[in-house]
């Protein structure tokens, strides 16, 4: 079997950014995969193209030598103890994690990204495109979190008859930008039918986040004994130090010398 782990960025590099693609090159290595990180050569162009160049893998035939790609954000790193090989996992089709608190979260948010746009946007992805959105036990719709992505061969070439983005992206104009990029779009074709579907253990998409107004901020540390990714979404984030992103990776909140 031959696996890749793809990273790309658009625009100027910033540390976080740097420090993940030594961090993850690392684990590939660590693995037995290859390592391949994009650096402002979008082979997607169009719209958001620092967003949806995360889908190359499946529209680029120079990655049909692989038989599984797992794309990665370059805020996910790899914790200090990681040594569970994501691609002994068996995942049919796409793999993607949950982010089992968005739901709730958002049903409180007054931002912007909210569950009154969330249902809005999975009625117009049903309207435009039959698709049924997954829903919770509350009829909310589930949020798959796009930073971490693992795509079989097959469903890699299923993909090719995805609604392209643009397609899509048409569909959902009268939404926040939010709606229209990478994530949403994966949340609504992976369930098309046209491929299968693998739901992945939160250890693969362990996300860190500020919330609220205190000081210092309340954190939701999603990680668990067994994560082996941690997704830093802390902001601000182009501060980031070395330390700072050790702390957030691998300590308990309780032990962060900077928050």
């Amino acid at each position: 079997m031959r696996n890749l782990i793809y990273q790309y960025w658009y625009g100027v590099q910033p540390f976080y950014a740097m420090a993940s693609s030594v961090n993850i090159k690392a684990y590939a290595d660590l693995v037995g995969a290859d390592y391949r990180c994009d650096i402002n050569n979008p082979f997607i162009v169009g719209s958001n193209v620092e967003f949806m160049n995360c889908l190359r893998p499946i529209q680029d035939p120079a990655f049909d030598e692989y038989d599984n790609v797992l794309f990665l954000d370059m805020d996910i790193f790899a914790t200090e103890n990681a040594q569970d090989n994501i691609f002994d996992v068996s995942v049919d089709g796409v793999g993607m994690v949950q982010e089992v608190l968005q739901p709730d979260l958002r049903q409180k948010s007054s931002s912007r990204i909210n569950g009154v746009n969330d249902k809005i946007w999975a009625a117009s992805v049903k309207k435009r495109f039959d698709i049924d959105v997954p829903v919770d036990h509350k009829n909310r719709p589930l949020v798959y979190n796009s930073g971490v992505v693992m795509y079989t061969k097959e469903a890699r070439q299923q993909a090719r008859r995805w609604m392209s983005y643009e397609q899509y992206r048409g569909a959902v104009t009268h939404l926040d930008r939010f709606y229209q990029l990478d994530q949403n779009y994966l949340g609504a074709v992976v369930f098309s039918g046209e491929t299968k579907f693998t739901e992945l253990d939160i250890k693969w998409n362990s996300q860190v986040y500020y919330t609220g107004n205190n000081e210092p901020r309340d954190v939701v540390d999603n990680r668990v004994d067994q994560t082996v990714f941690v997704h830093l979404q802390t902001r601000p984030r182009n501060i980031m130090t070395n330390d700072m992103i050790d702390d957030i990776v691998n300590k308990p909140v309780s032990e962060w010398r900077h928050r």
